[in-house]
């Protein structure tokens, strides 16, 4: 044989496999399938673009290699050993790293069940927990250990236009509810009914720096438990100095838990109508509290939290919640252009 007739059937080998990879990532449920569609990129894992989501992939790959499994840090915990963790994935592990964190990133923001999961990635139920579990447990400390609070001057230096009139406004709290399934014991059921919502529900504090990044988040609480006592179990009056201010809403009662300054649409009290200034001061912080309900939607849109949440997802929902929140500020458009490349 020629040595162009060799070299044309190595082409003719190489197009073809090519054509069979391309044919496999097609046929595969997986994150290269839809590198080419942003809106698909956007549906089943809430980063802007497939570009933005590799951009923080490529901000987190050098950690995953350290991750602890937990299948494996339950059996190094029973044995009473040390987890050991390698320099690269194991050689049994069924998916490539960056589809594990895709299969995360459908089951937070998509809402698609263990047992679908497992059907679209080829892989058993079982994988499909461990694989949440551990993603979980990982995002979290990984996440976590980035202190998202900033300085007074950090926030200065992206305060916005409209915050002209409230210029040292640190952060804007609300609180949010996730409705729960509701629990077979009385008790659980009244600190975990919320009167609010008329349902079991679990609630949080969120802090938003005015520029729209999520800077704090508190545990989840029973739905019974006041904005009040939030604020005050939560840990951020710590954080606050009498040199800043936050903006809460009118039922947010903090004024006498805290330092700092309160910026809070008044109460009617006994007047039977408000002065014009106090008119003013109301419809503005009415508009910029409008940025705290926007953040928190965009995090609710994640479908886990849409619906009623079950309790067997009780062990790990603090993480998770946690985790969303933080993505947040990865996934929002107006953030993402000042770390992407």
């Amino acid at each position: 044989m020629s040595s162009q007739a060799t070299e044309d059937n190595s082409k003719t080998v190489e197009d073809l496999q090519k054509q069979l990879q391309e044919l496999r990532v097609q046929r595969e449920f997986c994150l290269q399938r839809f590198a080419g569609s942003d809106d698909n990129i956007r549906f089943y894992t809430r980063f802007p673009s497939y570009n933005h989501l590799m951009a923080f992939w490529f901000l987190i790959e050098p950690s995953i290699y350290k991750m602890v499994r937990v299948t494996r840090a339950i059996s190094a915990a029973k044995r009473n050993e040390e987890v050991v963790t390698h320099a690269r994935p194991s050689t049994r592990q069924l998916l490539q790293p960056i589809d594990e964190f895709f299969l995360f990133l459908c089951f937070l923001s998509v809402g698609l069940k263990e047992r679908d999961l497992a059907n679209r990635f080829n892989v058993h139920q079982s994988t499909v927990s461990r694989i949440i579990a551990t993603w979980t447990s990982f995002l979290t400390t990984l996440l976590g250990s980035q202190c998202i609070w900033l300085t007074p001057a950090e926030v200065q230096a992206h305060l916005p236009e409209a915050f002209k009139d409230f210029p040292d406004t640190q952060v804007i709290l609300d609180c949010t509810e996730l409705r729960c399934q509701t629990p077979s014991s009385l008790l659980l059921q009244s600190e975990m009914y919320s009167t609010y919502k008329s349902h079991c529900t679990m609630k949080a504090l969120v802090g938003i720096a005015p520029h729209g990044a999520v800077t704090f988040v508190s545990s989840l609480y029973g739905g019974s438990v006041s904005d009040k006592e939030i604020f005050k179990q939560s840990g951020i009056a710590a954080l606050l100095t009498e040199n800043m201010a936050v903006m809460v809403d009118k039922g947010f009662l903090i004024s006498d838990c805290c330092k700092c300054k309160v910026y809070c649409p008044p109460f009617l009290s006994k007047q039977k109508q408000m002065p014009a200034y106090q008119v003013r001061e109301t419809q503005a912080i009415a508009r910029l509290r409008v940025h705290v309900e926007r953040v928190i939607r965009r995090i609710k849109e994640n479908k886990l939290f849409d619906g009623v949440i079950l309790l067997s997802h009780a062990y790990n929902i603090n993480q998770l919640f946690a985790v969303a929140c933080t993505l947040s500020n990865y996934q929002n458009k107006a953030l993402v252009k000042k770390w992407v490349k």
